[in-house]
């Protein structure tokens, strides 16, 4: 989607000016054109470029005299703060008659050196803060600001072919149209647009990062800045814009499960937890795919609570054996064994040849302490799904609870032989399981042995 603001100032630079003053005056205390207008300091030029921030607060207006003696610069600051006139770009003003300006305001104008700010002052709608700009920043504006009739056309047109579908066209135009207005946001975002349709994404970040850095409450900048991050796999930065997204429009939902999304691939599950249920909050009912996201990532986060919520949620559009294995699971997690050994039961009743239903009611009952019982379960887990390594891992694990190392060291060695074509580091894992009970065993050659095949596997 292109943006729509493209066309918004096609006024001359003679009207721009005057609109400028217009906004200026609106801006400042009443009385700022009195006639009975103390005279200007001689140390003070007459008409001197200026660029205004407007807060809310002398707080904010001293935060913001801070920040830039900290190094950000004064456009950027208002940009992102001001409630006044010209934000967009920078609160530059252009020249202004000093004595058109409120007593407060012409006397902080009048106490500061040009290229330096002015302390707070108070303004008709807070409190102002103004920046004097040195001749050379006023010509470096006025040369920007003359060369805008001639970027805002090649705006227009460069919008116009990626509207035509001639994208490298458009990138020609919309270049240029930055190159003579570094700070025409519309230009930034259509190109971030375009590099992204042409598959260049690493363009279109940055493209997209000077829209945010430009225009830092750009709701759409950010989910689009995002979304690309994402898709590189650079979640944290992409989690940095959707939060950004979220707090700009709190109530949309497409923000906030990108938001949920992009945490759980972070591996942030506790995060991811309240970022989905925000989602399913905004939704407005229950919904399979959201609450699966949700139970998944309380899984991962060994959320209890959450997770037999949202089990509980999914259960009508999971009916039969899946809703009792899912129930199962949660109620596990939460440490309701008996409740959880109940759902595993009717689980089984349903799907008598289901192993990972066996597998579960060994669990709950292995938490009960009914380890004979949770055995058996877990035994016809192994003969249901004789290919599933856990299944010989927990079934040796309670052999061994039993005392039965010779049963524990059996099922183990299946499971390894089992594991052959898992992952390393999960060979290793048994190996050294194995190697543990061999110990206990008195069987110092065989543990010897697998102590060494599990450093093997954790070779490179």
């Amino acid at each position: 989607m292109w943006s729509q603001r493209e066309c918004q100032d096609d006024l001359p630079p003679i009207l721009q000016a005057l609109v400028a003053l217009v906004f200026v005056a609106a801006s400042l205390p009443l009385g700022a054109f009195g006639a009975d207008a103390p005279p200007v300091s001689r140390a003070t030029r007459a008409n001197p470029g200026i660029r205004m921030l407007v807060v809310k607060t002398e707080a904010e207006a001293r935060e913001a005299v801070s920040q830039h003696a900290a190094g950000l610069a004064f456009d950027q600051i208002v940009r992102e703060r001001s409630i006044g006139p010209e934000r967009q770009r920078g609160g530059y003003l252009g020249r202004v008659d000093a004595a058109a300006l409120s007593p407060a305001a012409r006397a902080a104008v009048a106490n500061t050196r040009a290229g330096q700010l002015t302390a707070p002052f108070p303004t008709q709608d807070g409190f102002g803060v103004i920046q004097v700009l040195t001749d050379r920043e006023e010509q470096e504006e006025e040369t920007r600001l003359s060369r805008e009739p001639e970027a805002l056309q090649a705006l227009k047109q460069g919008t116009e072919l990626g509207r035509q579908g001639d994208l490298e066209g458009a990138v020609t135009l919309l270049r240029r149209a930055v190159d003579l207005n570094p700070a025409l946001v519309d230009a930034h975002f259509n190109l971030a647009v375009a590099f992204a349709r042409l598959g260049r994404t690493d363009a279109a970040i940055a493209a997209m990062k000077e829209v945010v850095r430009l225009q830092p409450k750009d709701f759409d900048a950010h989910t689009r800045l995002g979304t690309w991050l994402s898709d590189q796999g650079r979640h944290e930065d992409a989690i940095a814009s959707f939060e950004r997204a979220v707090a700009l429009e709190m109530n949309s939902q497409d923000a906030w499960l990108k938001l949920a999304q992009s945490y759980e691939a972070a591996g942030r599950a506790q995060a991811a937890v309240g970022a989905y249920r925000r989602t399913l909050g905004l939704v407005g009912r229950d919904d399979a795919t959201l609450l699966e996201a949700l139970l998944r990532v309380a899984t991962a986060a060994s959320d209890g609570p959450t997770a037999v919520d949202a089990a509980r949620r999914l259960r009508p559009f999971r009916p039969g054996r899946e809703g009792f294995l899912v129930m199962g699971d949660a109620l596990t997690l939460n440490g309701e064994f008996e409740s959880a050994a109940r759902e595993y039961r009717m689980a089984v009743g349903l799907a008598p040849d289901s192993g990972r239903a066996h597998a579960g009611l060994a669990r709950a009952l292995t938490a009960l302490g009914q380890t004979e019982q949770a055995a058996d379960e877990q035994l016809k887990a192994v003969r249901l799904e004789p290919t599933n390594p856990s299944h010989y891992r927990a079934l040796s694990a309670l052999y061994e609870r039993m005392g039965r190392l010779d049963l524990a060291i059996v099922a183990l060695r299946d499971g390894a032989s089992v594991a052959a074509t898992s992952p390393r580091e999960a060979q290793a894992e048994i190996a050294d399981q194995l190697a543990s009970l061999y110990g206990r065993a008195d069987m110092a050659r065989e543990a010897e042995k697998e102590r060494a095949r599990a450093q093997a596997l954790r070779l490179p």
